[in-house]
């Protein structure tokens, strides 16, 4: 069995367990950052395919159906690992979802193998500390093994802080996220009451009827233009994909703005205003 502990130092170790504790998107972003010169052509992969299937994988664990109901994950344990694989798996042999199969994401295609095997690999070779878990980065690295490892993981982020620009439009996207939520929950509640008989089912259509001018819905696009300002922001001052405006003290970038700018136009098209 190969030894991933023996590879990463105390300090190395700890820098991976603490970015392992973030949710699966920061993961990602984390490992686009590191490897964008040699991955950045598979992110949209990892953002549409990997990102969503291992969100759902966790959905199911926890029995939520609803995806305004979930608040994102940062882990699997080795079940819904193997899960996880399995919808992955299905999911590309879709003929349907063929694009994603394809010969740019070659590098992405998840080896078949039996269950029990997968469950082996999932022991020895994905989940690097040892913790009988699996989250996106270990996910990742294990993937894209030909051209990262843990350790060089932490040799090219270790000692790296998120810019505070970065770290601003991140948090106003999380806070669309929350407006979302509170939207989505509101317009569930109507949907279920406007079944009811009498009144109070009138009531509930009428409110649905007006949720899309609703404060809630003022709310969430007032969250939605303040996050596009803030990505604007960043991403011009990182020179949007090209690495401007990094240093030694924040490293790369170029995942993080990408991931940025892809979440804001999945949330615009949802739910900017037409």
């Amino acid at each position: 069995m190969t030894d991933f502990k023996s590879k990463l130092d105390k300090d190395a170790l700890a820098f991976f367990n603490e970015v392992t504790k973030r949710p699966f998107s920061q993961q990602a972003v984390a490992f686009l950052n590191a490897y964008w010169p040699e991955v950045g052509s598979q992110a949209e992969f990892i953002f549409n395919v990997a990102w969503e299937k291992m969100k759902y994988a966790d959905m199911h664990s926890k029995g939520i159906s609803l995806i305004y109901q979930y608040e994102e994950g940062n882990d699997l344990d080795f079940d819904i690992g193997l899960y996880f694989f399995e919808q992955l798996c299905k999911f590309l042999d879709d003929p349907k979802n063929k694009q994603w199969a394809s010969a740019p994401y070659q590098m992405s295609q998840p080896t078949m193998m039996t269950a029990i095997k997968r469950k082996q690999e999932l022991r020895e070779k994905v989940d690097v500390n040892f913790d009988g878990r699996v989250g996106m980065l270990e996910y990742l690295l294990h993937q894209y093994k030909d051209v990262a490892n843990p350790a060089d993981f932490c040799h090219r982020s270790m000692g790296k802080d998120e810019h505070p620009e970065i770290r601003k439009a991140r948090l106003a996207l999380e806070e669309v996220n929350k407006r979302i939520r509170a939207y989505e929950a509101e317009k569930a509640r109507l949907e279920k009451e406007s079944q009811e008989p009498g009144v109070r089912g009138l009531k509930a259509k009428n409110l649905l009827a007006q949720l899309g001018s609703s404060p809630l819905w003022e709310e969430l696009n007032k969250a939605l233009i303040t996050a596009e300002a803030a990505v604007r922001i960043a991403t011009k001052k990182f020179g949007g994909g090209a690495g401007g405006g990094a240093d030694d003290s924040t490293g790369p970038t170029d995942g993080a703005i990408w991931w940025m700018n892809k979440d804001l136009e999945e949330k615009k098209r949802r739910y900017g205003k037409k």
